[in-house]
Formats: C-alpha cells, sequence, structure tokens
C-alpha cells in the first residue's frame, strides 16, 4: 500500500501534547480534524502512558483490582477501571465499515486510549459470529500505515462488542481462571468505545496474542504461532502429510509468515493419530506437556464453554504455539465469550469427540489427571473466587452497560444475565466435586 500523506520514512507518528495537537489529523488520509475532546487528552511526550483514572472507583472495583493476577499487566487491562477508547475516522469510512462488517477493510483513523494519542492506525470490523453492523467489533492495527508503530508495545488491539453475551464479564471471569491456573491467557479489560464523540456503548479491550504475548508468557517469541480458524468440524484426523493442508487453513500462521516452516505442525497431527495407544500418553509429551493441556481441558470444562476446544460444533477459538527450536506445542485459549452457561456440566462432555483428547484421556494415568485438574479448578469457578470479580464488574460497567442503545439485548436482559451468572457460579463447584469424587 502507498504510503500515506504525513508519513515520515515509515517512522512512528510521535504522540503529541496539548500545544501541538493543533491540526493532529491533517496528514492523516480521510480522517477529520479530532473534535475537542480527542483534542483536548493531556499526557506526556515520548509515547509515555497517559492514564485517565475514573475519580471515583467503587469499593467493588477496588477489590476486583486487588483480586488481580500477580503478574504485572498493562495499564490499559487494569480489570477495576472503565477504560476509555476514542476514535476519530472518517463518518462516511465508518458508516463503509459497518455496512460492510463481514469484510476485513482496513480503514485509516486516529485513536485514544485512556488519553493516550496515536495517529494513522488501521481500523477493520472484526469477529466471526459477533461480527455487527449495528455495534462493530473493531481490530486496531498500530503499524497498519506507519512501519512499526505500536501502542504500549502492542501492534494491534482488539475491541470486543460483546453482543454475544449479555452479561458483558463471561470472558473476563473466565480469562481468569485459566491463568489462576498457571494456563497463559490474554490480557482482557472493559472499555466504552466513542467514535467521532458518539457513544457506541460497553465493550472488552483483549489483547493480542501475537510476540509481545509469547515473549511476556513464554520468554520467547521465535517459535511458530497458528490460529485455529473454525470453518468446518474436525477432529485432528490426519489431513495429509503436506503442509498446504493445514496452512493457511484451518491454522493461520501468526508468526514467521514469510518464511513458516510448517513441517512440525505436519509432524504433531501425525503423531496425535499414529502413536500407539500403550505409550500414547508418555509418547504425546514430545509434542505437548500432557498435564498442562489436561489442565486446559479442565478449565475448558470448569467454566462451561460451549464454544472452545471440544466445543459444540467442534475444535474452536484457541492458538497454538511451537516452541522455537522444538517439537513441542503450547494451547492459548481465545474468545471465551461462551463461557458458564450452566451450572450442570459433565466432566467428560465431548472428550470423545476429538482425536487428540480422546486418545489422551483413555490412557488411565492421563484421565486421572484431568480429574485432579477439574478438581482444582473448582477452586476458581464459584463464588468464593469468581463472586467478588463478577460484583467488582457488575458495579464497574452497570452505568455503561444500561446506557449502551447499540447491543442487541434489553436492560432487564443484561440485569438478568448477571443474576443468572451469580446462580451459576454457586452451584458450579459442587457439581465438578460430585462428578470428580465418583471413581
Amino acid at each position: 500500500m502507498a504510503a500515506l500523506p504525513g508519513e515520515r520514512g515509515g517512522r512512528a507518528i510521535r504522540r503529541r501534547s496539548d500545544r501541538s495537537r493543533a491540526g493532529t489529523a491533517r496528514g492523516l488520509h480521510h480522517a477529520p480534524r479530532p473534535p475537542a475532546g480527542l483534542a483536548a487528552v493531556k499526557g506526556r511526550r515520548g509515547g509515555g502512558v497517559m492514564r485517565r483514572w475514573s475519580p471515583v472507583l467503587s469499593s467493588l472495583a477496588a477489590l476486583l483490582l486487588a483480586a488481580a493476577s500477580a503478574r504485572a499487566a498493562d495499564p490499559i487491562f487494569n480489570p477495576g477501571v472503565l477504560h476509555e477508547v476514542r476514535v476519530v475516522i472518517d463518518p462516511a469510512d465508518w458508516q463503509a465499515l459497518r455496512d460492510n462488517f463481514r469484510t476485513n477493510q482496513y480503514y485509516a483513523a486516529n485513536v485514544s486510549i485512556d488519553g493516550e494519542v496515536v495517529e494513522q492506525v488501521g481500523i477493520r470490523s472484526r469477529g466471526k459470529g459477533s461480527r455487527s453492523g449495528e455495534k462493530p467489533a473493531i481490530k486496531i492495527d498500530f503499524n497498519k500505515y506507519v512501519d512499526s508503530q505500536a501502542f504500549h508495545g502492542y501492534g494491534a488491539l482488539h475491541v470486543k462488542n460483546a453482543v454475544q453475551d449479555a452479561s458483558f464479564v463471561r470472558e473476563v471471569l473466565a480469562l481468569s481462571v485459566y491463568e489462576a491456573l498457571g494456563i497463559p491467557a490474554p490480557q482482557i479489560s472493559f472499555a466504552r468505545l466513542t467514535v467521532n464523540d458518539r457513544y457506541w456503548g460497553l465493550y472488552n479491550l483483549v489483547e493480542d496474542v501475537k510476540k509481545k504475548f509469547l515473549t511476556e508468557r513464554y520468554g520467547e517469541d521465535g517459535g511458530n504461532l497458528f490460529k485455529y480458524e473454525h470453518t468446518e468440524v474436525w477432529d485432528f484426523t490426519s489431513k495429509g502429510n503436506e503442509v498446504v493442508e493445514y496452512v493457511p487453513v484451518p491454522f493461520q500462521a501468526e508468526t514467521n509468515e514469510t518464511h513458516l516452516d510448517g513441517t512440525g505442525l505436519v509432524t504433531f497431527v501425525k503423531a496425535i493419530n499414529e502413536l500407539p495407544d500403550a505409550t500414547f500418553g508418555r509418547d504425546i509429551a514430545g509434542y505437548i506437556d500432557p498435564v498442562k493441556f489436561l489442565t486446559y481441558l479442565a478449565a475448558e470444562n470448569a467454566t462451561a464453554d460451549t464454544d472452545g476446544f471440544v466445543g459444540v460444533e467442534g475444535m474452536n477459538n484457541f492458538y497454538l504455539y511451537q516452541f522455537k527450536n522444538s517439537s513441542r506445542f503450547a494451547f492459548i485459549p481465545w474468545d471465551k465469550n461462551s463461557s458458564f452457561v450452566q451450572a450442570e456440566w459433565p466432566l467428560f462432555l465431548r472428550l470423545d469427540t476429538n482425536l487428540l483428547t480422546r486418545r489422551l484421556t483413555a490412557d488411565p494415568a492421563m484421565r486421572q489427571a484431568y480429574v485432579a485438574a477439574v478438581r482444582r479448578a473448582a477452586a476458581f469457578v464459584g463464588t468464593s473466587y469468581l463472586g467478588p470479580k463478577l460484583e467488582a464488574a457488575y458495579g464497574l460497567v452497570r452505568e455503561a452497560a444500561l446506557t449502551d442503545t447499540s447491543k442487541p439485548f434489553t436492560n432487564e436482559e443484561f440485569e438478568q444475565a448477571v443474576e443468572g451468572l451469580r446462580g451459576i457460579l454457586a452451584g458450579r463447584p459442587q457439581d465438578i466435586l460430585a462428578q470428580a469424587a465418583v471413581p
């Protein structure tokens, strides 16, 4: 793509203070001058974080903050703050994005996140079933038009519309369970989205799973990262021995795209299909950490997820990372807004529908390890652990949810969804422990 007016040799556009905000959008192709609300943001030069904290945080929101993961999180993913995402874009482009929400067409824009402005970014519609023209979910690509431009080290962020979750909080709660169990998961927070001074509703701000994520979670980023794209029901049955039979569908390369060596992925699938039954639990350890993977499955089961690795319509919503210079892979959760659908959930639900899970849990030791992992997960899906997080989140977002006129459900349905979650959290641990106690 040709350089946009205002790009200087591919360098990142600097973040400007109030004194230099006049004419911010002059160099932005198709974007109007930022409205006063965006031009007036204050902060430091040099990419410093400009945080806009709510003047009064409820005690419940403070409790959520105190209960956050011990791992230092980026301020934009602070779950105790209702963040502000503001977009300045040509109105015609915004309308085009809405009209063509099923496409991945990018449009130039300026964005502000908690008061920190980044110019000349690309935004597009995002998601699968959650795509909407009424309440668009967007991906912000900071280096779409300016080479190497980033925000807090991220090349992109996801602004998810939560149109499939009337409570707005399911994904936030579910991802916290994965983290509590030691499964690296993307950071997530709540945000208000404003486009050209119009409030578009309550959203989730979600970390992009790319090299920054890999470095912070695994201490490396040189391996092959794949995003699983659900196009049909598939259970890891072999598709053949060629990389092209797996990449780019159903596995889309997210790193090393231009010089991908996908033979390790083919070998992994081959192992799932061909390793001997008698030693499968032992031999598969050459490709995954079996206990870690069983813990991943336990988190999915404990959170009663209908659209995960063993989802209703087959595998879905995960990334697969092959460590550098290694045959081993790790699974990374994604899109967990279909979690906590009910309190009662069979312990081995649909594990027999996937070749990897079926063969792994057929091993008595691995089956026992899975049951132990689900039993451990029970401590993180009830009212003692998630209850305070739910109430804090509810107190934080309620006003933003009630005034969200773009959401596809009523305010009464929002309140009912939150109340339903309270009941699910109250009953979920007991259901797990009752099943896990059965020999």
